[in-house]
């Protein structure tokens, strides 16, 4: 069943979150969707230096939105390891490019949250050394 929200009633949202009005019954009720967190069992991550820059990552990215509610998009090595570091229930779907990937999966991969990691790169062969020595790539 699926509650009618009135557009004009809902307020600005933060970055985290998003409050509705709900006007489905005599009296109205407020809920508020966290956006940070993560209401499935998989977690999809990107990271990616021109994740928000080229056009097919831009394409990519409404594609994988399409798929799973829960994406979550880094251009930071840094703030991407942190995030899934702090994962615990979660199983985590990793999509990297071939550059950040040499440097970040092998201190990722024996993570138990880590489930699988997938490499966004055109360069097959040059990726294919580094990446055959992990299992979950």
């Amino acid at each position: 069943m699926s509650v009618p929200v009135k557009s004009s009633k809902l307020p600005s949202s933060t970055s985290n979150t998003t409050t509705f009005e709900n006007e489905a019954s005599s009296s109205t009720s407020i809920f508020t969707i966290d956006k940070t967190v993560n209401l499935e069992t998989f977690s999809l991550l990107w990271l990616d230096a021109n994740v928000h820059k080229t056009d097919d990552n831009i394409k990519s990215q409404r594609k994988l939105r399409e798929a799973i509610n829960f994406l979550q998009i880094f251009d930071q090595v840094d703030q991407c390891e942190e995030n899934i570091r702090k994962i615990e229930y979660e199983k985590v779907v990793f999509i990297v490019s071939g550059r950040l990937g040499r440097e970040i999966v092998p201190r990722l991969h024996d993570l138990p949250q880590l489930n699988s990691v997938y490499v966004y790169c055109l360069d097959r062969i040059g990726n294919k050394q580094w990446a055959d020595k992990y299992s979950k790539v």
